[in-house]
């Protein structure tokens, strides 16, 4: 992985918030185009494999992660950061 490292801040078990998986899914899904095609398990799993995140996120805010990131893709195309958007 080439990008950096988002753990879950604070005290262990903590979820992500939403901006966090966002952050976090936008590199990976840049790391590994892949993942758009896999189901939430696996890409939860992904996260903590890659290195992106220490503990594996709850399926519910994956989910709502990859969400908003497909609806910004449709609004905006894939190659526009969410943050820029």
């Amino acid at each position: 992985m080439t990008g950096e490292r988002l753990p879950p801040k604070g005290e262990p078990g903590r979820e992500p918030r939403h901006d966090e998986l966002l952050k976090v899914l936008e590199r990976a899904l840049k790391d590994n185009p892949r993942l758009r095609d896999k189901p939430t398990e696996e890409v939860s799993r992904e996260l903590v494999l890659g290195g992106y995140l220490r503990e594996e996120p709850p399926l519910a805010p994956v989910a709502e992660a990859l969400a908003t990131i497909v609806a910004e893709e449709q609004a905006f195309g894939p190659d526009v950061p969410l943050d820029e958007a």
